[in-house]
């Protein structure tokens, strides 16, 4: 089953890249770990102490960003965040097809 120009595979290639990618660079102050992967929906923890004088909104849409560093088949979008837990929020993102 295809997803715009992605395959589900490749789906799963992209997104594990890119929170791989995005660990890199913001971990341990923000870590990004898959909850759901799904051809419709993609969740995604963020943990860590965050800088909140950034914004937490701007972590989460990082993801976006790194995504989009790795493919031009397709990009994220942002649904909806909710905090989970003290230092823990989690994201839906749907795949927008290019």
């Amino acid at each position: 089953m295809a997803i715009g120009m992605l395959t589900e595979q490749e789906l799963g290639e992209v997104v594990c890249k890119t929170l791989i990618l995005y660990n890199r660079f913001r971990s341990p102050e923000a870590t990004a770990k898959l909850v759901v992967l799904t051809p419709a929906l993609i969740t995604v923890a963020f943990t860590g102490s965050f800088c909140y004088s950034c914004g937490v909104s701007e972590y989460i849409e990082d993801l976006v960003h790194n995504f989009k560093a790795l493919t031009n088949k397709a990009e994220l979008k942002l649904l909806k965040t909710r905090q989970i837990a003290a230092n823990s929020f989690e994201a839906d993102y749907t795949i927008k097809n290019k």
